[in-house]
């Protein structure tokens, strides 16, 4: 509470000051003449606007604003114009002229063939970047925007209306201001206005009985991009911290979106148009840094912008580059930055914080049919962490399943598999030694789940290990039998000299040379029943005799 007081006590004036202003005024003012009070300036209405004291133009001149009459009714508005060569942060603004077509990947399909058949003029002057300030956060009835800031590009030139309503008879004249811009911009560009902007300004029409005429050819909302881009590697998506860490943008003693509704009332309590000033420069800020969103994403999507520009900020956002180019229909850039990519893994000698992004690397290759850099990958995510407790179980199943499926090498495939059920073995063990004494103490539901899950992870790896080892015994005995028909071939194949020297052998020794070792061999097969019957004949006839 303490900053939120040094904040308003920093954009407050006091009750004095005011009074001696409406003093000063009242004496400028020709005798007779008095200055407008908070009844008389809820007198408009929606078929007319009444003539203003000069009192009333000139206290706004304090903001830059001043008084805008329509024939719906009266409002303030504030106007700037910007040149080509303006640089919010780090982008011109005029630039966006050039590459403003890139944009329609970021709008749906139907939309974007809308906003391309709505008119001929550029696509950049078609654009509306729209940013409102509440009197909450809500989307009921009771919030109210009580200002508009709209963005616009006319040529090179950036101009930025802001409106904004001294009290609730003055919306309707607002909104039909807004209406006309819309007419004439038709495709809207905001920052989380899908969900908050443009649906509270379609209630704030409805509940003033006005009738949306003019409808928009297409909505492009840059929270979407720049959650799908920085979600990972920034501590926050707000506006703020995006403009200040991927623009370049510094805001110094900035009021903050959250300020801007107690400024308000205290505006409408004290009626000093001095205390908006600060509403009124964050509103303008905020419209600008949309219009270098939009030159940013514009040169992401048009290659000026390539891969080694996100390097800069860790190889994490260059992967999420790589995904948001995927997602977008942009398959040939999305796969130039994930190759980069995973060059530069593969090639580093050791990496510390960038191991986040390698199983989801691996599974985008697998998604491309790029298996041999996903083994790759998941190869270098085991040699880093494969020995930590923590390290996923996701690359050894991977590559179980890729040997198993795509190689057909079962031993391989076993090995992994076997690998993956120890480390999860090794992980459960650790876990239930580190978590015994806490479980006692509380509640064991989410234990239980944990353990479910487990439970059916280490069944389905027994499960895939029994089946490998089945087909990686059936594999060796396949080739086993392969091998012994293989050997019958060739013996098939020997020729016959053997046969023939040992029959020339047997005839010499009957001829009275000395036996061949092979003839031994024979006779000493003989049964003992023939060698005894043999014994009492000579030797001519122990020759004849078969064996």
């Amino acid at each position: 509470m303490s900053s939120l007081k040094e904040r308003l006590l920093r954009h407050k004036k006091s009750i004095a000051g005011t009074q001696e202003r409406e003093e000063e005024v009242k004496a400028r003012m020709p005798a007779g003449d008095e200055p407008p009070g908070p009844a008389e300036e809820g007198q408009a209405t929606h078929g007319g606007s009444r003539p203003e004291s000069a009192a009333e133009i000139d206290e706004w001149m304090v903001v830059g604003a001043a008084m805008e009459h329509t024939e719906w009714g009266d409002f303030v508005i504030r106007r700037r114009t910007y040149e080509a060569g303006f640089r919010h942060g780090e982008h011109e603004l005029g630039r966006l002229s050039s590459c403003a077509e890139e944009l329609f990947a970021l709008l749906e399909p139907t939309a974007g063939k809308a906003a391309a058949n709505r008119s001929a003029a550029p696509f950049h002057e078609r654009l509306l970047f729209l940013d409102t300030e509440t009197t909450g956060l809500g989307h009921g009835a009771g919030n109210v925007p009580f200002m508009v800031g709209v963005g616009f590009y006319q040529g090179d030139q950036y101009h930025i209306e802001q409106m904004l309503i001294r009290h609730p008879g003055e919306e309707s004249a607002m909104l039909a201001y807004l209406e006309q811009k819309l007419a004439a911009h038709p495709v809207l560009i905001s920052y989380n206005g899908k969900s908050f902007d443009w649906p509270i300004l379609k209630n704030r029409y409805i509940m003033n009985r006005m009738e949306l005429v003019a409808e928009l050819s297409g909505h492009i909302d840059f929270l979407h991009p720049s959650r799908s881009l920085w979600k990972h590697t920034l501590p926050s998506c707000r506006l703020g911290k995006v403009e200040e860490e991927r623009l370049g943008v510094r805001r110094e003693e900035d009021v903050p979106g959250s300020l801007a509704p107690t400024l308000y009332f205290q505006y409408l309590a004290q009626r000093d148009p001095s205390v908006l000033e600060g509403v009124f420069v964050h509103n303008e800020l905020d419209v600008l840094s949309l219009a270098g969103l939009a030159v940013h994403f514009a040169c992401l999507l048009n290659g000026s912008y390539d891969w080694s520009h996100a390097r800069l900020f860790g190889l994490e956002e260059c992967f999420r580059l790589g995904l948001w180019l995927d997602k977008i229909g942009r398959s040939g850039m999305a796969d130039t930055v994930m190759n980069a990519l995973t060059e530069e893994l593969l090639a580093a000698d050791e990496l510390a914080s960038e191991e986040p992004c390698l199983l989801p690397l691996a599974q985008f290759c697998k998604r491309r049919g790029r298996y041999t850099q996903a083994c790759s990958l998941w190869s270098r995510y085991i040699a880093l962490k494969g020995g930590r407790a923590t390290a996923s179980l996701e690359p050894y199943i991977e590559l179980s399943m890729y040997y198993e499926h795509k190689e057909k090498q079962w031993e391989r495939a076993l090995d992994y598999a076997q690998e993956a059920l120890d480390h999860l073995w090794r992980r459960d063990a650790l876990k239930r030694s580190g978590e015994r004494k806490s479980n006692a103490l509380s509640g064991n539901r989410s234990r239980e789940k944990e353990e479910r899950e487990e439970d059916a992870e280490a069944v389905s790896l027994r499960k895939r290990i029994e089946r490998l080892r089945r087909k990686a015994s059936s594999s060796a005995s396949a080739r086993r039998a392969a091998s012994a028909v293989e050997q019958d071939a060739s013996d098939s194949l020997l020729p016959t000299q053997s046969s023939a020297q040992t029959q020339a052998k047997l005839s010499a020794g009957a001829a009275g040379q000395a036996p061949v070792q092979g003839a031994a061999s024979a006779v000493s097969r003989v049964p003992q029943s023939t060698r005894k019957r043999k014994s009492s004949l000579s030797a001519v006839e122990q020759l004849s005799m078969p064996l």
